[in-house]
């Protein structure tokens, strides 16, 4: 039995030793110079409700409100460069490091009465405003991404080292980088408008950032060497205070971050998915959407492809669920397109006169669609509408000739949802015409039976079909859609005059 000697731990110990060494050699040298009574006295004196919070409070959420209601990004820009709200915010973070509890009820309180005014005033502006439609600047801050949350983490930091290095003319960079203010008045246009989806969404986005800006504060200035001055007679309850206070700051932002975690798994789950089910059809994912709510997920994906999946919808859900271990909606509309990729380049087209006909083209459907794709030239226009719409095919079709109608010169072509057909009666042209331009729109290769055609005149030149199902097929053949026939089915008895469409692909 052999046995280890002193000396032979001695280099792990003395690796340790000069670890730990440098380590506090670079601590000191960061801490150099910091005068942490008057840090500390800026920090609080910055985070109090006096006259000058209260009127920038006024005039940022005034400027916030109005940017997000006109969708303009450099006024909401405006409105975070004078928020005043960082400062009450840095300044909870240091009274959590110090234990400093009056300071910490202090900070809370200018918090809260800065966010009540500014819903105030948000509200207000939108109750007297006109503009009553949600923006894509305020559909943006309806809930918190991964990216919002490591952009507040690192303003967080950047303003206890602003503060604690005298760095102030930073704090406008931080304002412009953490943007408190915008996601208050999104709150209040929610609640102005009364749609709270949109105010529920807002405010938990104000909420992660203020807790990763206020927790990030915190352990600045725990690095930085500000400790709570020690007491005493240390009281345990103080110390279980600023725990609790720690864990009611980081619930929001624990459901947050399990939100965005499970949308983002069910958004890669969903592209395998998709890559899978349409693996024969060339394929591709032109809109795809995952939001995440109690637990549940609901996955609306639009795919253009060459050939039709039957139970393509089905088939996700039943991966999703299976991949995710949580209940599953999931929702997938399909487009037949000659190239699936020119959806996706038309989706991705750089900003230029054709992106603002398709804004209003987009504003002249007054029913949910998945975007409108415009072709290089910017004559054409493809309007897919998803199920929820509950159009028809005789809707969807009138929806296309008035928008032909007000948009003179442009083949605006409307996509209905991919459904069933119904069988067509023969002797009625409104409803042939539609069943054919549904067999258009979507590229489809039908299987028609034909159920008892009756006989037609024949014209002077005899060129005319001899029956109904014949003039049918016809009217199919000038469209461009090739139709198989089947004339042994599947027909019911007392079927006259009919003609049954079953879509093959």
């Amino acid at each position: 039995m052999t046995h280890s000697s002193p000396a032979e731990t001695r280099p792990e110990t003395r690796t340790v030793r000069e670890a730990r060494h440098i380590l506090l050699r670079a601590l000191a040298r960061a801490r150099r110079g910091i005068d942490y009574d008057d840090t500390a006295q800026a920090v609080y004196a910055n985070g109090g409700t006096d006259g000058r919070y209260l009127v920038m409070t006024v005039i940022s959420a005034s400027i916030a409100a109005l940017g997000l209601m006109l969708n303009s990004p450099a006024v909401v820009i405006g409105a975070m460069l004078v928020s005043p709200m960082m400062g009450p915010i840095v300044a909870l973070g240091f009274s959590l490091a110090l234990l400093d509890f009056s300071q910490l009820r202090k900070s809370l309180t200018s918090i809260i009465v800065g966010v009540i005014l500014a819903l105030c005033v948000a509200i207000l502006l939108v109750l007297l405003s006109p503009l009553k439609e949600p923006t894509s600047e305020i559909l943006a801050r309806t809930r918190p991404n991964f990216f919002d949350l490591l952009i507040a983490v690192f303003s967080g930091v950047a303003g206890a080292y602003a503060v604690i290095r005298q760095r102030g003319d930073t704090i406008i960079g931080v304002a412009i980088a953490t943007a408190l203010m915008p996601p208050i008045a999104t709150v209040g246009f929610g609640l102005g408008t009364g749609n709270l989806s949109i105010a529920g969404g807002a405010f938990f986005l104000f909420m992660t950032n203020l807790v990763a800006i206020a927790l990030s504060a915190t352990l600045t200035a725990g690095f930085y060497g500000f400790r709570p001055r020690l007491l005493e007679r240390p009281r345990p309850w103080r110390g279980i205070a600023v725990l609790l206070v720690f864990v009611i700051l980081a619930i929001p932002l624990g459901f947050s971050l399990r939100a965005i975690a499970l949308e983002s798994r069910a958004t890669a789950e969903t592209r395998l998915a998709v890559e899978q089910i349409f693996s024969d059809a060339d394929s591709r994912i032109t809109l795809l959407e995952a939001r995440a709510d109690d637990g549940e997920v609901s996955v609306s994906a639009l795919v253009s492809t060459r050939r039709l999946v039957a139970d393509a919808q089905t088939r996700l859900q039943d991966r999703l669920t299976a991949a995710l271990h949580v209940p599953v909606t999931a929702k997938l509309d399909q487009i037949v397109v000659a190239d699936p990729s020119a959806t996706r380049a038309l989706a991705v087209a750089p900003p230029d006169p054709k992106q603002a006909l398709a804004r209003r083209l987009a504003d002249a459907v007054p029913f949910q669609t998945d975007g409108v794709l415009m072709d290089a030239d910017g004559n054409r226009a493809i309007i897919p509408l998803t199920s929820a719409t509950g159009l028809d095919l005789s809707a969807a079709f009138r929806l296309e000739q008035a928008l032909r109608d007000r948009f003179d010169g442009i083949d605006v072509r409307v996509i209905p949802p991919v459904a069933p057909l119904a069988p067509v009666n023969l002797d009625d042209a409104d409803l042939r015409q539609r069943t054919i331009w549904a067999l258009a729109r979507w590229h489809a290769s039908p299987v028609i039976s034909l159920c008892n055609p009756q006989n037609l005149p024949a014209n002077d030149d005899n060129t005319a079909p001899v029956t109904t199902g014949e003039r049918f097929l016809a009217e199919l053949a000038s469209s461009g859609i090739s139709a198989s026939v089947n004339r042994n089915g599947p027909c019911q008895r007392g079927d006259t005059d009919i003609a049954r469409i079953t879509l093959a692909g």
